[in-house]
């Protein structure tokens, strides 16, 4: 029976010192699956302008029907063609001037913060952006180290997340 405490108690020693490093393993992970999912989005919505011929659009959306506006990507985003280039999902009666939903993004997991610099961006049909160029942060509350992502979005459409210190 002492021996059984004995194991028990080591066990429970290893376990304490283990559980914060896996607890930011978990964060690490968490923060670059989220920024991948932004950056493969954006990457198709590029790959769709161009094999469609026409403009498309990855917006903020926290209803994930329709662009909601702000600037916290955290809440969700679509991604549309966007036949009039007006960076709003439209429904027309007239199935020519209504876009097209392509992708749909819920809320992030975590109470992940993604701010951005702007509330939409938008692929023209040769690849290159027409709007949202900049700068997006991804960070998690209670963030150490180098966890925190910044998703750089340049006027050639081109995307680069790289790792940041947080605050």
């Amino acid at each position: 029976m002492i021996e059984l405490m004995v194991v028990l108690s080591v066990a429970a020693i290893l376990a304490s010192l283990a559980v914060p490093s896996f607890r930011s393993v978990i964060q690490n992970n968490r923060l670059a699956t989220q920024a991948n999912e932004l950056t493969g989005t954006m990457n198709f919505a590029r790959g769709e302008a161009i094999k469609r011929g026409s403009s498309v659009t990855v917006c903020v959306s926290t209803d994930q029907a329709t662009c909601t506006g702000g600037t916290a990507w955290e809440n969700g985003w679509i991604a549309f063609a966007d036949i009039n280039r007006d960076r709003v999902f439209t429904v027309d009666p007239n199935p020519l001037l209504t876009d097209t939903l392509l992708r749909v993004r819920g809320t992030l997991e975590g109470s992940s913060t993604f701010g951005g610099t702007a509330t939409a961006v938008q692929y023209l049909p040769n690849g290159l952006l027409n709007f949202g160029a900049g700068a997006y942060t991804l960070a998690t509350p209670g963030c150490t180290g180098d966890e925190k992502r910044i998703l750089n979005v340049t006027a050639t459409g081109r995307l680069g997340v790289t790792r940041a210190a947080c605050p």
